[in-house]
């Protein structure tokens, strides 16, 4: 894929990750709600930027430790982007969507990107999450990672 969409260029500047605590019908996803003027009060998975020189398995391992202090011991790739239009820079953002495993509702500890955060049902998620491409994401994810085991292909960390 070229690094344009018509006259629009493409973009991945960013990484996104759905936190699963438990497993089954008592699984949970940890929602943020963000702070700040960027999109501030609206709720969603972590996310964060790629610094450069890093990948993106990266980026989110350390994203996910600085915006809610959980280390994260299992990662997956979920196949998935969340895809928007960034009109300030007129650009396609690309983002590319990670599943991180978790035993249990783990304390978080919040970072400045964000004010608040909960431990959601799927049910939940979807209705409090702010952007209609991670609330389908969630549908897909929860189909691969939590109705059935993930494949080994998956893994990433």
């Amino acid at each position: 894929m070229g690094n344009r969409y018509g006259d629009v260029p493409l973009r991945c500047r960013a990484v996104a990750a759905a936190i699963i605590a438990g497993t089954g019908n008592t699984a949970k996803v940890l929602a943020l709600r963000r702070a700040g003027r960027v999109a501030g009060g609206a709720w969603g998975l972590v996310t964060g930027s790629i610094e450069p020189g890093e990948t993106a398995i990266e980026a989110i391992t350390r994203e996910i430790a600085e915006e809610t202090g959980i280390e994260v011991t299992e990662l997956f790739t979920s196949g998935l982007t969340e895809t928007f239009y960034f009109t300030a820079d007129n650009v396609v953002e690309l983002m590319p969507i990670f599943v991180a495993f978790v035993p249990r509702e783990m304390p978080v500890t919040l970072d400045h990107g964000s004010d608040a955060f909960e431990w959601c049902t799927r049910a939940a998620a979807t209705a409090l999450f702010s952007f209609a491409g991670q609330r389908r994401a969630l549908a897909d994810i929860w189909h691969d990672f939590v109705d059935r085991s993930p494949a080994d292909f998956r893994k990433v960390l």
